[in-house]
């Protein structure tokens, strides 16, 4: 069995649900902080609490970053990854934008599970990578809790949504989100999550 080592927000119980049943899965929570962690204080205060994690697990662990906070750049991707060294890290984020290059992917449609403010930041925050979104839903939910609550069935109508587009590939934001399995993925349009692009990076099968 992969020994796994997620991280992820405390409210994040579909991930660790999943993950527990299916891997020997090390869980370690942090608790949800305002904005986006991306400035030097934030960033700061992030590596101080990685690097405690990191000293309780053992190196050459694999390490699921489950979050977005302090990792919506390259360097905020850089101190992730610094802190937890020694392992091999797949950070939420950076696993996207891997996704959606590998597959040559410009235009996309996204789908978020979050209210219109965030949903717009996500969409500022993909076009810093020169993406060009097409199309988005905005399933319209505020905080974790909320966040946790919408279904797979809602997310599968989105999707289906999405490939009406002519978008290059569908993008479903955030770690919270029900995971979804490879063959509930399968489509003329790719479709890319957080959860299984990083499963991927680290070689593990949903």
């Amino acid at each position: 069995m992969i020994d796994l080592n997620l991280i992820v927000s405390s409210e994040n119980h579909n991930l660790v649900t999943y993950m527990r049943d299916r891997f020997k899965a090390n869980i370690f929570y942090q608790e949800f902080v305002p904005g986006h962690g991306e400035s030097n204080s934030e960033l700061k205060a992030n590596y101080a609490a990685l690097s405690s994690i990191n000293a309780g697990i053992k190196k050459g662990s694999k390490i699921m970053y489950a979050r977005s906070y302090s990792a919506f750049s390259k360097k905020g991707w850089s101190n992730i990854r610094e802190a937890l060294k020694g392992n091999e890290v797949s950070i939420s984020t950076e696993s996207i934008i891997s996704s959606l290059n590998s597959i040559k992917a410009h235009r996309i449609f996204l789908i978020s599970l979050y209210n219109q403010k965030r949903h717009d930041y996500e969409i500022k925050w993909l076009a810093g990578f020169h993406f060009d979104i097409i199309g988005s839903i905005a399933l319209g939910r505020t905080g974790g809790k909320a966040i946790t609550k919408v279904s797979k069935e809602d997310i599968m109508d989105s999707i289906k949504v999405g490939k009406q587009s002519d978008a290059d590939a569908i993008y479903i934001a955030c770690t919270l989100l029900p995971v979804l399995e490879p063959k509930e993925l399968v489509s003329p349009v790719p479709v890319i999550t957080p959860i299984n692009s990083m499963a991927r990076e680290l070689g593990i099968d949903l």
